[in-house]
Parts: C-alpha cells; sequence; structure tokens
C-alpha cells in the first residue's frame, strides 16, 4: 500500500504522520521507520519505530533517496512499513515531476518487499502527476 498525504504548509500533514507511525507500530508485525530531515519528531514518536535523519546522508535527488530506502530494506528484511516525512525537505532538489517517477520506485519496493509507504508532501495536489495522484489520500 502506498499512501501519499499532499498538502501546503500548515494542512496538518505532520500531526497525521505522528498519529499514523504511533498507530502502526502498534498495529502492525513488524518494523516501523520513519524518514524525515532533522530529529524534531523523535520526542512525538513512539521509541519502537525507527528513525532515520537524512541530514546523517546529504541526500542530493531521489537516486540517492531510492538508494537509502535499499540499505534500510536491504539491512532489515522485517521492515512493513516505512514513512517519509517532508520529503523536499529530504531531497531539497526534488520536483514534482522527479516525485512522480519516485513514486513508480515505490510502487516496484512495495510489489517485491510487500513494503508499506506512507508520505507527506508539501505542495498542491493539483500540482501533482500521475503517479503521485493514485495515491493521495485526505
Amino acid at each position: 500500500m502506498i499512501k501519499i498525504h499532499i498538502g501546503l504548509k500548515g494542512s496538518g500533514k505532520t500531526k497525521k504522520i505522528i498519529e499514523d507511525v504511533n498507530e502502526a507500530v502498534n498495529t502492525e508485525h513488524g518494523n516501523v521507520v520513519c524518514i524525515t530531515d532533522g530529529n524534531r519528531l523523535m520526542h512525538d514518536l513512539s521509541r519502537k519505530a525507527r528513525m532515520v535523519d537524512t541530514e546523517d546522508f546529504s541526500i542530493r535527488n531521489f537516486d540517492m533517496f531510492d538508494g537509502l530506502i535499499c540499505g534500510i530494506l536491504a539491512q532489515d528484511y522485517d521492515v512493513t512499513h516505512i514513512f517519509i516525512d517532508s520529503v523536499f525537505k529530504s531531497v531539497k532538489s526534488g520536483t514534482m515531476e522527479s516525485l512522480d517517477k519516485f513514486v513508480g520506485d515505490l510502487e516496484k519496493f512495495e510489489k517485491k518487499f510487500g513494503v508499506s509507504f506512507t508520505m507527506m508532501v508539501s505542495a498542491k495536489a493539483s500540482d501533482a502527476g500521475e503517479n503521485v495522484k493514485k495515491y493521495i489520500v485526505d
């Protein structure tokens, strides 16, 4: 499953990811990972969730972000859900076009490894490409 929460700053995406991560660690039978820039969510998320701070990795583009996800999946076969907070803060050079391609990569990871993804995107939904639009939830 892939879910994308999209909206401009102040639309409640951070509150939603906190709720979703904390619910996932209590209901899923595997490991939950939350990828974010910085550690601002650390005190709001369950300690059972594995936090990955992209500031530690100098992510320059979505290809590098793909590599980060591959590393997470290769290191831990028990990952059931990866949450990505504010994807454009982690991939500062990202565009809506490159995000659309990245979602195609997430589809492949989901199919091959059975991992669910929930991603927060700070943008207008009307600017989303076709791949992104397929997975937008309220």
